[in-house]
């Protein structure tokens, strides 16, 4: 009669396991050694109750359990079908009330390796990591997420004591942490859902309108630049407000996005804020500053270098801090180096926008030389990259900010005058 039980043995597993291929061999009465393409050796019993579709249940990989061990495994587990359970049923639920009774800091790891990578913003990474690490894991990281409520997150913004805006980035990191919870059903409701921050902090202050500097202004600031907050940073500001890109976009750019031959600037997604990468035309202008930076910055891949030994003794061969351009602006107004109003680096933008308004450059082209997306039909029929009337714009506007640098007065001229 033939074995129905005990029909493998070590001899044979090692010679399937040395051999690489795929196998599926029955020990008897369901108990399976399965041997996947990816070498992976595992126990399987495959079992039905009552006659219904086949269930089945891993027991573990070999060699961790052995053959006499998957075989006693495989008794008691068909000594418990007999008398009405479904382990394969059980081992399920066991394993989600397992993931049910996660910890905040359990679903923030679990969160961060699934949700926070490319294609989000490098920036965006970094804050949602520093909501994390910084506030929501020190006050809420050993409760379980199925016991959190909406108080302990008022709880948790009130106790961080930071300010407005930084108060409303923590609630949205938040949200998108329990949104993730909701996801993979350890939750029911988000314990987000309905904290308005006006009710925790009061009404968001005013919002720090943006300067224009004029072009008076603009002189003061630029005849001497280079003297009042260094070369490299007086050479950072001029293409800055040059090319109307903020300045973690500029301090992040490494010179293999920088295009000699078809002058251009590509700025990467992962350096934008909207996480759509986008061209710059680089004009004679510009191009002359880029070149200076490229001298100073003799092999380093970073058009902007980092320039202390602790960065890069930290970093290796990295670019400066994102408020390296901020910081030198910053230190020129406290000694009195800067005899106009107070700006910063994202001024520059407003600067560009206002100016080249005055000059009479057509609003849609201003707001493609900011990157803004152009509205309706246009947005969607017109997908050039390199496009003419935005190059012929930061051109004239680069020749005002020239003129400025020499301290010369500009002569008025219109976008169409200039055609």
């Amino acid at each position: 009669m033939a074995k129905t039980t005990n029909n493998l043995d070590d001899i044979q597993i090692r010679r399937w396991i040395a051999a690489g291929e795929p196998v599926a061999k029955s020990d008897g009465d369901g108990l399976t050694f399965t041997l996947s393409k990816a070498g992976t050796a595992a126990w399987v019993l495959r079992y039905r109750i009552g006659g219904g579709r086949r269930r089945e249940l891993t027991l573990g990989n070999y060699p961790d359990v052995s053959l006499a061990a998957a075989r006693k495994l495989a008794r008691t587990h068909r000594a418990a079908i007999d008398a009405g359970a479904d382990p394969a049923t059980e081992k399920k639920t066991q394993k989600a009330r397992s993931v049910a009774a996660w910890t905040v800091a359990m679903l923030a790891d679990d969160f961060e390796d699934k949700v926070l990578k490319a294609p989000l913003a490098d920036g965006t990474i970094y804050y949602r990591k520093w909501d994390l690490n910084n506030v929501m894991r020190p006050k809420l990281g050993s409760m379980e997420v199925r016991a959190v409520q909406a108080a302990d997150v008022v709880h948790m913004i009130e106790g961080a004591g930071r300010s407005w805006t930084v108060s409303k980035r923590i609630l949205t990191t938040a949200t998108q942490l329990f949104e993730h919870a909701a996801g993979k059903r350890m939750i029911d409701a988000n314990p987000c859902a309905g904290i308005k921050l006006k009710a925790i902090m009061g009404p968001r202050p005013p919002v720090k309108a943006r300067v224009m500097l004029t072009e008076d202004e603009l002189r003061t600031l630029l005849v001497d630049v280079d003297t009042t907050i260094g070369r490299e940073n007086g050479l950072a500001l001029r293409i800055l407000l040059a090319t109307c890109v903020r300045s973690v976009e500029l301090a992040k750019a490494r010179w293999e996005y920088v295009d000699f031959e078809r002058n251009t600037w590509f700025v990467p997604d992962g350096n934008v804020k909207t996480r759509t990468g986008f061209l710059v035309p680089v004009t004679p202008t510009v191009r002359h500053w880029f070149e200076c930076l490229k001298a100073i910055a003799g092999d380093s891949e970073w058009v902007l270098p980092a320039r202390t030994s602790i960065r890069r003794n930290k970093h290796g061969d990295t670019h400066v801090g994102a408020t390296t351009l901020w910081a030198a602006i910053d230190r020129a107004f406290t000694r009195g180096g800067l005899d106009i109003r107070r700006f910063t680096p994202h001024d520059t933008r407003s600067t560009a926008k206002g100016h080249m308004r005055n000059m009479k450059i057509a609003n849609e082209i201003t707001e493609l030389a900011l990157n803004h997306k152009l509205k309706g039909m246009e947005r969607i029929y017109d997908v050039r990259e390199d496009i003419p009337e935005r190059r012929a714009a930061l051109e004239l506007w680069a020749a005002f900010i020239v003129s400025c640098a020499e301290g010369r007065q500009w002569n008025v001229i219109s976008m169409n005058a200039a055609a």
